[in-house]
């Protein structure tokens, strides 16, 4: 026995209004994923972007008496040098915002937390030969004082400042290179007064090391 006519052009016309629901469901999320993607893909482009940013603006904003982004420029502001407080190992580099503790430790996760490693078995600045430091590079993001974040922006002649036993150490750049995680080459004695920093590279990884060399200005 057949179904009416009128009975079949109905269900027929219920089966389309079915499937047309469903194609603008499925257009619906096909368009919020494709937006999703998008708002995630500039995440990822803004994100390590941002820290540097706030990083310059704040020092606009404070209008620093050091110019943060002059790779030439030593210290030679009277007042920010009668003003530095010698009784504190520290690490300075004016240039990405670090003013980090040195810490002496066997163990370097609990001295990375607190500030800028200090390698065992390195020299220090008061001895000459090789003193090496390292620092987190993404656990704190600028302005944070401790963190490496920014240790890429550094470049040749920038100045480097190491307060060890209560005298300023003055060091110049002289070498920037990539090297792998279980390179200790770094950590090797030098002839010459050297201070080695490394970091993790590339951001937010532990691939590998970004190593800075720098030598002791007379």
């Amino acid at each position: 026995m057949s179904l009416p006519r009128k009975s079949i052009i109905k269900k027929s016309r219920s089966k389309s209004l079915i499937i047309k629901k469903r194609q603008r469901l499925l257009k619906a999320l096909v368009t919020m994923l494709g937006l999703l993607g998008v708002l995630m893909s500039l995440y990822l482009i803004i994100l390590p972007l941002y820290p540097i940013v706030k990083f310059r603006g704040q020092a606009v904003l404070q209008n620093l008496p050091i110019a943060f982004f002059d790779k030439n420029e030593a210290i030679t502001d009277d007042l920010w040098l009668n003003n530095l407080n010698l009784s504190t190992n520290r690490l300075i580099i004016k240039k990405i915002g670090v003013d980090a503790p040195i810490v002496d430790s066997i163990n370097g996760d609990w001295a990375l937390s607190r500030g800028a490693w200090h390698l065992p078995k390195t020299s220090t600045p008061d001895k000459g030969g090789n003193t090496v430091l390292s620092g987190h590079r993404f656990k704190y993001l600028p302005p944070h004082n401790l963190t490496f974040y920014l240790f890429h922006e550094l470049a040749q002649d920038d100045q480097i400042y190491v307060i060890w036993n209560g005298k300023l150490y003055h060091y110049r750049v002289t070498g920037i290179k990539i090297v792998a995680a279980t390179d200790l080459s770094i950590l090797a004695r030098t002839a010459t007064p050297t201070l080695t920093m490394f970091t993790c590279e590339p951001l937010f990884s532990t691939e590998k090391r970004l190593v800075v060399t720098s030598e002791l200005v007379e």
